[in-house]
């Protein structure tokens, strides 16, 4: 058995954690004032033994006193199976449309036909795939708001002039577009049917649809999904478990201070490692921090503390396990995510060189030389990565013309060739 005492001790003294501790105000936490039952857990998690629902939410309740000792447990896993590489990938970012049928409380992406393009044209994308390349791009994000079709026949109508029946049909269009322009497509386009993801495997390496929350109270009125149709979590489960079942690779997640309980965000964690347990495709699960914006439902709710970041970060990578990277968005924790690196995160997400984060457009991207220095300086090595992580690069989860393409970016690591 590993021990406890020993982990935290040498968590303290590797990688400088000790200075990061103190730089964000969290004491080093003393085991002989923890209680017995949360040590029994924390060992358990820490020689990779199954916690019951009720041990992880024990681990809810720990205090920013004791919370550098689940860090040690978190750190050590991460370091075990990702040793000190923290990876990124270089991408373009393209709101394909930002119509959206869905009504969140926290959004600040959506918006009306008139206030802007109903949607990205095809020649603008064109553009952004070779400008992308050319700045030594490799990920093109598509996004969309959910559904826009079926809420606005000025938006169906456009579309179908240029040959397309709905999003999902464009963003196929546009997949392969980019592909054949040599940069890699990553679709989230939401709720998906499973003829339309068959269809999506065959030009993008990976997709991705964050679950958010299992919560189907969020849907209630004065909720953060009330009116939102694509929110509901059965039909989330049921687009990530269909991708499964396709070998897609695929990027989940949650988000937190939505108004969520703890016992909703646990539930959230479990159930994606549910689905990773049956059909072993989830590549990454996102831990994203909401973000306050002015204008939105949402404006005057709380922001989620250090505290709630690093004990979701640490407990989802203690449910997750070795095989699934946890992320944290490097913008919307521009001062604290090497702190979330040593709670469990060894993946950055993308970062652009060339367009804002649409989704949260208050908060840029870190120069990549700065989150490199940053990462140096606690002595972690930043590696690029594809959209499809090393780990998925291979013939079960990729077509053959995606794979042959896939492999000429990469070293023997499956991470961008160096240099």
């Amino acid at each position: 058995m590993i021990s406890l005492n020993k982990t935290h001790e040498s968590f303290l003294k590797s990688n400088k954690a000790s200075e990061i501790l103190f730089a964000h105000d969290i004491p080093v936490g003393n085991l002989e004032t923890l209680d017995s039952k949360t040590i029994q857990v924390l060992e358990k998690a820490l020689n990779e033994i199954n916690l019951t629902r009720e041990e992880v939410l024990l681990l809810t309740m720990i205090e920013m006193n004791h919370v550098s000792i689940l860090m040690s447990v978190s750190n050590f896993l991460r370091k075990k199976y990702k040793g000190e590489l923290i990876s990124f990938s270089k991408n373009i970012f393209i709101p394909l449309t930002q119509l959206c049928r869905d009504q969140c409380s926290y959004c600040t992406f959506k918006y009306e036909p008139g206030e802007g393009d109903l949607f990205f044209s095809p020649e603008k994308v064109l553009e952004a795939a070779k400008k992308s390349t050319e700045l030594g791009c490799t990920e093109m994000l598509f996004v969309s708001g959910d559904k826009p079709e079926l809420m606005y026949d000025v938006y169906k109508k456009e579309l179908e002039k240029i040959g397309y029946s709905s999003t999902s049909d464009y963003m196929i269009g546009m997949s392969e577009l980019c592909l054949e322009e040599g940069i890699f497509p990553h679709s989230n386009l939401g709720i998906a049917k499973i003829d339309e993801l068959k269809r999506f495997k065959n030009s993008n390496p990976s997709m991705g649809l964050m679950l958010e929350s299992i919560s189907e109270r969020l849907m209630e009125p004065g909720e953060a999904h009330y009116r939102c149709p694509d929110k509901y979590p059965r039909a989330r489960i049921k687009t990530i478990s269909d991708a499964g079942k396709l070998n897609i690779p695929w990027t989940s997640g949650i988000l937190i201070g939505i108004g969520e309980n703890w016992e909703e965000r646990v539930d959230s964690i479990i159930e994606l490692k549910r689905i990773n347990d049956e059909f072993g495709h989830i590549q990454e699960i996102i831990i994203q921090n909401f973000s306050p914006k002015p204008g939105i439902k949402m404006e005057g709710s709380p922001v989620p503390t250090d505290l709630d970041m690093i004990k979701t970060v640490a407990i989802s990578k203690i449910l997750m396990g070795k095989d699934v990277n946890i992320q944290v968005p490097p913008n919307l924790n521009a001062k604290t995510y090497t702190l979330h690196i040593f709670s469990g995160v060894n993946d950055l997400g993308g970062v652009s060189p060339l367009t804002i984060d649409y989704v949260n457009p208050e908060s840029p991207w870190p120069q990549l030389d700065i989150m490199k220095k940053n990462i140096s300086e606690f002595d972690f090595n930043l590696r690029e990565r594809l959209p499809v992580y090393p780990e998925f690069l291979n013939k079960k989860f990729l077509n053959d013309n995606i794979y042959d393409k896939a492999i000429k970016f990469v070293d023997n690591t499956g991470y961008i060739k160096e240099n």
